[in-house]
């Protein structure tokens, strides 16, 4: 397996839903990929993501719940557009534990459901950091499968 250290792993845009067809239809075409769509029911988000590309859209669903009463109050504040981006790093609690001895705030550990349409695709632990900019610094340790993350070869100029 391989993961992103010191480096971007992938960037999140939030969404209100009426306009997550449409939103994931404009990132597609300009991406010129797919993003497959997974609903968590039992916490009211929808997540549509393209690990391969680095590309996710979160968005809550339609019936509120007391999980992505975040993300609407994130979009009520903030509107839609970056929400995160998730950085890659080697050991997610040694870095956590790094920033709180800065004194920066570090969330609780979220992973990737068994049931996800992409759970065999990799090993996902994520915790949200801190606010940089208008959107939220997410420290991302993510194993992924071998071969998943394309990199190109470049032709000598």
């Amino acid at each position: 397996m391989k993961k992103f250290i010191n480096h971007i792993d992938h960037v999140a845009w939030i969404s209100w839903p009426r306009n997550l067809d449409a939103n994931i239809a404009r990132l597609e075409q300009l991406a010129d990929t797919r993003l497959t769509r997974f609903e968590r029911q039992e916490l009211g988000i929808i997540i549509c993501a393209n690990w391969e590309a680095g590309l996710e859209i979160l968005a809550p669903s339609e019936q509120p719940t007391a999980f992505n009463q975040a993300l609407r109050d994130w979009l009520e504040k903030h509107g839609e557009g970056v929400m995160s981006v998730v950085f890659g790093v080697r050991d997610l609690n040694a870095h956590a534990e790094r920033l709180r001895g800065l004194g920066i705030a570090v969330g609780p550990e979220l992973d990737d459901h068994p049931a996800s349409p992409w759970h065999h695709q990799f090993v996902l632990r994520e915790r949200v950091a801190t606010e940089v900019m208008n959107s939220q610094f997410v420290l991302g340790d993510i194993d992924y499968a071998d071969g998943l993350i394309k990199f190109g070869d470049v032709a000598p100029a």
